[in-house]
C-alpha cells in the first residue's frame, strides 16, 4: 500500500505532468529528459515501472550528451539559468534531437526564462507544451517531505545570514517556492503560523536580528508564493489545512540524542546511502554476496518497525524466524540439515516441499536483510559502549543525573568512546543545561572529555540556536531545560526537570532508552488540540472565519490527554502493526480516504527550517495517532547527528561563535560516526 504524500505526488507526477501529454509521435511512447534536482524528485516517488506504464521508453540526463530520437520528449526541469540553456543548447540548430517538446518547470519560471525559450525559433517549432508543474519537493516517507536544502542551518542561523545576506534571502525564496509546490500538491492552501523569534540581546552571536525574524520572513513569502498559485485557480479560495512554521532552535538537542528505535539507529550507526543499504545475502547457491536493499515502504517489515524500539525490533525478527521455520515446509526441510530422506517422502508431500520453495525464498530473503541490519547495530552499539553512554544522557536531559555524573562517566569512559559520540554526549547535556556550560566551564568539559577546540566550538555554536545561560537580569533560572524553554518562549504543563515529558508507567528497566520525545512532538500536539499560544505563533493572517479555527479543527479529545500515560515503544503491540502505508491514510481532501488515522480535524502540517531529525520524524506519526489529525513534517532536509555537529562547527565562521570556544582546524568532526562528511550537507539525506 502507498503512503498519502508519496500517493500524491506519484499522481501528479504520472496524471498530471506525463498523462496530460497527448502526442501523436511515438505511437504512445516518450522520452523523459531531467536534470538534477528533478531526478531526484521524481525518484522519490516512482520506479522505472511506473514510468513504463506511463508510456516514457527512455529516461535522459539533461546535464549529459543524447542521441536524437524519433520520440515527443518530456522536458521536467528547473527554471534556472542552466538547465534552460540545455534546453534551448538542444535545439541551437534545426531539427533538434525530438520532433515535439513538452517544458514542464518544477517551480515558478522567470520571465528572462521565457524569453530565452522564444529567441530559440527551431525550440518554439517543436514546442507542444509549456507548464509550470510546481513540484520541486522530495518525498522522505509518508508524511514527511523535503525541500533539498542541506546548507539552509548555515545559511539561515549562522553568522552568514548577517554578512551573506543576499545569498540567504534567495536560499529562503527557493524553500518558499518549493513548499508553496507541497500545498499545490495537497490542494490546500494553508492558515500559516510561525513561531515568534526572541528579540536580540547584547551579547547573541553574530545574525541574531536577522534571525529573530526568519520564521515570519519564511511565513510571508509563502503566503505570497501561495497567493498566486490560489489567483491562477491552484489553490482553493479557503484555508483548509494549518501551517506551523520553527525553525532549528525549537529543540537543538533532538538532533544530538542517540535515538533507540529502528529507523534511527539505521540512519545514525550504518552507511546507508539515501535509502539503500549494502548488505551481506546467501544466493539461491550457498554463498555469501553483497546485495542492495530499499528501505521504504515496499518493504512491510520495514514499515512494521521502524519506530519500534531496537529492543522489540530483535524480539520481533527471532518470533519472526521460529514461527517461518515451524510452518514453512521448505524451512524445515533446510532447519534439518536437507536430511529428510527424500526416497520415502510420499509425492504430494515432495509436491508440497516444491511449492513451500518460492514462499520460503521471498520470505527468507525479506527476513534476513532485517536479521543482518539489527545483527549490525548490536554490533556497533557494543563496539561504541552506546547502550551506558545513552542511558546517561537521557537521564541529564530528564534531570534523573547531574553534572557529577556526566564528569564521572566521562572520567572513566572518555579513552574507550569516539569523539563523535562525546561530542553529541556535551552538546546534549549543554543544550539542556545552558547555564552549566558557560565561556568559564568549556575549557574544564574540554578536558574532562578529552575533545578538541574545534569540537567544543561546535558545542559552543549552539548559542546560535538559542542555547545560552540566562541573562543576568532573569529571574532566577528553573533546573534542567525549563530555563531553555523560558528563553525560547515555551510554555508548558509542568514537566520532568530536564523539560521533557515522561512517560507514566514505563517500565525503567525495559525502557530506560525509551524515554525521548522531541520537543516538536510537543508542538504539534497542542497545534492540534488549539493550545499554541497567538502571541507565541502569531499567525501571518487572521484566519477567514475565526469560527473555524477556536479550537484548531480539532473534534476530539485533548492531545495531552490522549498522550498521559502513553508509552511509545509499546504502542506498536497495542494497536497492531503499522500498516505498509506508515499510517498515513489521508481522510478526504487530495490524497483519498482510509488508512489508520482517523479524520479528527484539519491536516495539520510544520516545517522546520535547519532539517528535521529522525525522532522528529516518528513524532509526525505519533501525532497523528495520538490525535486524530493528518499531520505532515516537512523541513530542508533530514539531519544526520555527524552532519549537524559539522554544520554546527561552521555557523561561527569555523567553530569559533557563539562567546568563544576554540576555532582553527582538526580532522572532521564526525569521526566514527557513519554519513558524516565535510561541508555540513554530507550529513543530511534526499531520498534518490
Amino acid at each position: 500500500m502507498e503512503s498519502g504524500l508519496r500517493k500524491a505526488v506519484k499522481d501528479r507526477l504520472l496524471n498530471d505532468m506525463l498523462g496530460s501529454v497527448k502526442d501523436d509521435a511515438g505511437a504512445g511512447w516518450k522520452v523523459l529528459v531531467m536534470d538534477s534536482v528533478t531526478t531526484r524528485v521524481m525518484s522519490a516517488s516512482l520506479r522505472m515501472s511506473d514510468l513504463q506504464e506511463a508510456g516514457v521508453s527512455v529516461v535522459e540526463d539533461l546535464e549529459k550528451g543524447r542521441e536524437p530520437l524519433p520520440l515527443p520528449a518530456v522536458y521536467y526541469i528547473t527554471p534556472s539559468p542552466a538547465s534552460v540553456a540545455r534546453l534551448v543548447a538542444d535545439y541551437a540548430k534545426a531539427p533538434g534531437p525530438y520532433p515535439s517538446v513538452h517544458v514542464f518547470f518544477s517551480s515558478r519560471v522567470t520571465a528572462d526564462a521565457v524569453d530565452r525559450i522564444k529567441r530559440c525559433a527551431p525550440l518554439v517549432a517543436a514546442l507542444a507544451s509549456l507548464k509550470e508543474a510546481n513540484l520541486e519537493f522530495g518525498v522522505v516517507d509518508g508524511r514527511t517531505a523535503v525541500t533539498d536544502h542541506p546548507q539552509a542551518l548555515v545559511r539561515l542561523m549562522g553568522d552568514r545570514a548577517d554578512s551573506a545576506r543576499a545569498e540567504a534571502e534567495r536560499e529562503l525564496d527557493a524553500i518558499a517556492g518549493r513548499l508553496a509546490g507541497l500545498f499545490a500538491t495537497i490542494k490546500e492552501f494553508p492558515c500559516i503560523r510561525y513561531k515568534a523569534g526572541r528579540p536580540a540581546e547584547p551579547g547573541d552571536p553574530p545574525g541574531a536580528h536577522t534571525r529573530a525574524t526568519l520564521t515570519q520572513r519564511l511565513a510571508s513569502k509563502l503566503h505570497d508564493r501561495a497567493a498566486a498559485l490560489q489567483r491562477s485557480g491552484a489553490l482553493p479560495p479557503r484555508e483548509g489545512c494549518d501551517l506551523v512554521i520553527v525553525d532549528r532552535g525549537l529543540d537543538a538537542a533532538a538532533p544530538l540524542m542517540h535515538e533507540w528505535t529502528y529507523e534511527a539507529m539505521v540512519y545514525d550507526l550504518l552507511p546507508v546511502q539515501g535509502n539503500v543499504i549494502r548488505y551481506e545475502g546467501e544466493s539461491g547457491a550457498g554463498r555469501v554476496e553483497e546485495r542492495d536493499h530499499t528501505l521504504d515502504e515496499g518493504d512491510e517489515t520495514w514499515v512494521e518497525l521502524r519506530h519500534s524500539h531496537i529492543a522489540d525490533v530483535f524480539t520481533t525478527l527471532a518470533a519472526r524466524f521460529r514461527e517461518f521455520q515451524a510452518k514453512n515446509k521448505a524451512a524445515k526441510y533446510q532447519a534439518a540439515g536437507g536430511r529428510a530422506d527424500t526416497a520415502s517422502m510420499s509425492g504430494s508431500s515432495i509436491r508440497g516441499l516444491i511449492q513451500a520453495l518460492p514462499q520460503f525464498r521471498e520470505i527468507l530473503g525479506r527476513l534476513s536483510v532485517h536479521i543482518w541490519i539489527s545483527s549490525e547495530i548490536k554490533n556497533a552499539t557494543n563496539a561504541r559502549s552506546l547502550t551506558s553512554l545513552g542511558e546517561l544522557e537521557q537521564d541529564l536531559v530528564y534531570g534523573d543525573k547531574s553534572a557529577a555524573d556526566l564528569v564521572r562517566f566521562l572520567t572513566e569512559t572518555s579513552s574507550s568512546l569516539e569523539a563523535g559520540d562525546k561530542v553529541r554526549l556535551l552538546g546534549a547535556y549543554h543544550a539542556t543545561h545552558p547555564e552549566a556550560m558557560d565561556a568559564a566551564k568549556r575549557a574544564h568539559w574540554q578536558k574532562v572529555a578529552r575533545i578538541d577546540p574545534r569540537e567544543m566550538g561546535a558545542i559552543a555554536n549552539l548559542a546560535f540556536l538559542g542555547v545560552a545561560p540566562p541573562r543576568q537580569s532573569a529571574p532566577a533560572a528553573a533546573s534542567g531545560l525549563s530555563g531553555l524553554a523560558t528563553g525560547l518562549g515555551l510554555r508548558r504543563a509542568k514537566k520532568a526537570a530536564g523539560g521533557y515529558k515522561k512517560r507514566e508507567g514505563r517500565e525503567e528497566s525495559a525502557y530506560a532508552l525509551a524515554r525521548f520525545d522531541p520537543l516538536l512532538l510537543d508542538v504539534m500536539e497542542d497545534a492540534a488540540a488549539g493550545k499554541l499560544s497567538p502571541e507565541e505563533y502569531p499567525y501571518l493572517r487572521p484566519p477567514s472565519d475565526a469560527d473555524d479555527y477556536g479550537d484548531g479543527g480539532l473534534r476530539v479529545a485533548s492531545a495531552r490527554t490522549n498522550r498521559s500515560g502513553m508509552n511509545w515503544a509499546r504502542k506498536a503491540s497495542a494497536t497492531g502493526p503499522e500498516s505498509a502505508g506508515g499510517g498515513s491514510g489521508f481522510g478526504g481532501g487530495a490524497f483519498g480516504s482510509g488508512g489508520s488515522v482517523t479524520a479528527g480535524g484539519r491536516r495539520l502540517v510544520v516545517f522546520v527550517i535547519g532539517g528535521v531529525t529522525r525522532s522528529e520524524m516518528r513524532a509526525a506519526h505519533q501525532a497523528s495517532k495520538t490525535t486524530g489529525r493528518d499531520v505532515l513534517l516537512a523541513s530542508t532536509n533530514v539531519l544526520r547527528p555527524s552532519g549537524f555537529i559539522e554544520q554546527l562547527a561552521q555557523l561561527g565562521g569555523g567553530g569559533g561563535g557563539g562567546g568563544g570556544g576554540g576555532g582553527g582546524g582538526g580532522g572532521p568532526l564526525s569521526a566514527g560516526l557513519p554519513g558524516g562528511g565535510g561541508g555540513g550537507g554530507g550529513g543530511s539525506e534526499y531520498y534518490s
